[in-house]
């Protein structure tokens, strides 16, 4: 990383009261949501290459140990889930490192009859998944346990915790949970359900699907579309893999759009209503964020 893009985070978080103005070390002061959501979007808006740079760099090094130090005092199961999950974005820590960590969230949610925020369940879900079969985390992944709680939540699941449970279930080790599965499915067909993803989010749900054999194109070319949308964001082995994906599913990436000039009417409470499909236009993708971006938006 270069020296201008170091000191544009340092003065960032300067600016946001993270970091003192005389030294490198956290103030008392230090709030860890803020921490924890700071890094969290750090992870979510860098491409994999840029993600390594700042991973590497001395304040998001200071950062992440301080929500290190912090995980096992804390008693708020939700800002633990955000730091796991950011610190795990970041890859700084693997599963096995935050396995006692992921122990306290869960008898934190025991304590409180499981009354957790649809979001957090799913940020469990995921952070849990390669810990699935391990002591006392066993019994939380069956069927009945958590993959139940995440079913009974199914409306309030946005796209990033979709995410999350597919990538959860991904590959021969993934919680398999059929019925789960549906949900999340049927949750894919939901009007502006992609809001809120990464587009590298995109690519890694086309892979999960795949993976897990859905070919519902009622819920692929939803997120299909989203992808070509936002293909100006996708990296060359991105764009190859979504591709790929999709091409698996028996789903054409370029044919998820209707046929430009067809039409569709439905019914609604205000009278029928008819579309027209309009091809995409070159341009009007989005364009990925520098990624000094993730820190700017800190900015107060």
């Amino acid at each position: 990383m270069s020296l201008y893009h170091y000191e544009v985070v340092r003065q960032n978080l300067k600016d946001c009261t993270l970091l003192t103005s005389d030294s490198s070390d956290l103030p008392h002061g230090w709030d860890a949501r803020w921490g924890a959501e700071a890094l969290y979007q750090v992870a979510k808006r860098s491409t994999a290459r840029t993600r390594q740079e700042w991973a590497e760099d001395k304040a998001v090094l200071k950062l992440a140990e301080k929500l290190q130090e912090d995980a096992a005092d804390l008693d708020d199961a939700d800002i633990i889930l955000l730091s796991m999950e950011a610190l795990r974005r970041m890859t700084i820590q693997e599963s096995q490192d935050q396995k006692s960590i992921i122990e306290h969230v869960v008898s934190l949610m025991v304590a409180r009859s499981w009354r957790s925020p649809a979001k957090s369940l799913a940020r469990l879900f995921w952070l849990g998944a390669p810990l699935k079969s391990e002591g006392s985390l066993k019994e939380h992944f069956a069927s009945k346990a958590l993959p139940s709680l995440l079913r009974s939540k199914q409306m309030d699941l946005d796209g990033p915790d979709l995410a999350l449970i597919l990538a959860a279930m991904k590959g021969e080790k993934g919680v398999k949970d059929t019925a789960l599965q549906s949900k999340v499915v049927l949750r894919l067909k939901e009007k502006g359900i992609h809001r809120g993803l990464s587009a590298t989010d995109i690519v890694e749900m086309a892979e999960c699907l795949q993976d897990l054999g859905v070919q519902d194109q009622a819920a692929l070319r939803p997120l299909g579309q989203e992808g070509l949308r936002r293909r100006g964001e996708l990296t060359p082995d991105e764009s190859h893999r979504i591709h790929t994906a999709f091409q698996a599913m028996k789903q054409p990436l370029p044919q998820v759009w209707d046929k430009p000039g067809s039409t569709k009417t439905k019914q609604t409470e205000n009278g029928k209503v008819t579309t027209q499909a309009f091809a995409l236009q070159e341009g009007h993708e989005k364009k990925r964020h520098g990624n000094n971006d993730a820190w700017q938006c800190f900015v107060i």
